[in-house]
């Protein structure tokens, strides 16, 4: 589905051959978010790489109107941990990533830069990081990579290896290999700047082979923007700065001992 306020035509420049790319983890958010940041597949390849056309411009855009159309994208994801959901709402200044049992990931567009918010449904908790507290500590991303689970430059190292038809979608195909020899596919919706499909090892892996990842799109809709999103307005919500004062409070001290705190 087409929802124009949110999305472009991605980049079909395909590479002039198979280049071995060194990949990052497929979309860390908050699991490993204490890191310098989160990590999408290939950004240990992609990391000079001019970002892909049509990604940014589709989702850096005005604020939505209240009567906008949210773009909902439904993953599975296989692993060695097994295989579970990922759910993907964006609009064109607002990023949502939900899995089940791990926190709720809000990211959103202000005037300063961008802001996230954690949402902890069972303690109706929320942490709020300010623009400045994601360049404090190192984390702050990009739009245009929040935009996709899958770092959208990471085509730039693949082979163009023809099309395919994914929900109805036209989809372009890559195929490459990543430095440590493993197999890459990716279908990317280019006018949706999302992947219908990408794996990285091979397309049967032993059982707990910890290389193997697979996500594979299985539905992608538009929704009311007003409904969309996670409703936060029965969260408690916390600045992010605020941790550290907070000891007493068994969230915050929960919170700062498995995260940590800069200030």
């Amino acid at each position: 589905m087409i929802a124009a306020a949110v999305m472009g035509s991605g980049s079909k420049r395909p590479a002039a051959g198979v280049r071995r790319v060194g990949m990052g983890s497929v979309l860390a958010l908050a699991f490993v978010f204490a890191l310098a940041g989160p990590a999408w597949a290939g950004d240990a390849a992609t990391a000079n790489a001019a970002p892909a056309a049509g990604v940014a411009d589709a989702v850096i855009a005005p604020a939505a109107a209240p009567d906008a159309q949210a773009l909902v994208a439904h993953y599975t994801v296989r692993d060695a941990r097994g295989e579970r959901t990922l759910t993907l709402v964006r609009t064109a200044d607002r990023i949502e990533y939900r899995q089940p049992g791990e926190p709720v990931e809000l990211w959103r567009q202000t005037p300063d830069g961008i802001a996230r918010l954690e949402l902890f449904a069972a303690e109706k908790r929320s942490v709020a990081w300010a623009p400045g507290d994601l360049r404090t500590t190192g984390r702050m991303p990009q739009w245009e990579q929040l935009a996709s689970p899958i770092n959208p430059r990471l085509r730039e190292t693949l082979r163009r290896d023809g099309s395919a038809k994914v929900l109805g979608l036209s989809a372009e195909r890559y195929r490459g290999e990543s430095a440590e020899g493993r197999a890459i596919a990716l279908e990317w919706l280019s006018g949706e700047g999302l992947p219908a499909y990408y794996r990285t090892g091979p397309a049967k892996p032993k059982k707990g082979d910890a290389g193997f990842y697979e996500l594979k799109l299985v539905k992608l809709e538009r929704v009311g923007a007003q409904t969309a999103f996670t409703a936060t307005g029965d969260y408690r919500e916390t600045d992010y700065a605020d941790l550290g004062d907070m000891e007493l409070d068994p969230f915050a001290a929960a919170y700062i001992k498995r995260n940590g705190h800069a200030h």
